[in-house]
């Protein structure tokens, strides 16, 4: 089975990821910050990370810039989601190696397909 590590400050956004996710299949790893997203991706190896990119303290963009710093981890493949999707936030987002970028809200069958066409 897929791990995925999610990311996100809201515990229902979490919990509803996280139920989606499961019906699916997939192993659900959590994290409500980065710092503690940062600490579980090499201890738990997720396949793929689900991260919001605008987190307090450290956000998403930063998070993911760490990932793609570190040699070991920058081949990790990250899916962001936001409720704000503008072009520089998009451009930003892909810019840093972010693989899908997913409006947040998102219809369970977005975030599935999302998810399942990175794990290819």
């Amino acid at each position: 089975m897929k791990k995925i590590l999610v990311i996100d400050n809201t515990l229902h956004v979490i919990d509803e990821v996280r139920d989606i996710l499961e019906m699916e299949g997939f192993i659900v790893l959590t994290a409500f910050n980065a710092t503690a997203g940062w600490a579980l991706v090499p201890a738990k190896d997720p396949d793929l990370v689900v991260t919001d990119l605008y987190i307090p303290k450290i956000d998403g963009f930063d998070f993911i810039n760490c990932l793609m710093a570190d040699a070991t981890l920058s081949d990790l493949t990250v899916v962001a989601f936001s409720a704000k999707v503008d072009p520089n936030t998009h451009k930003r987002a892909k810019d840093l190696g972010i693989h899908t970028y997913i409006k947040n809200p998102c219809s369970s069958e977005e975030l599935i397909s999302s998810i399942s066409q990175n794990l290819i």
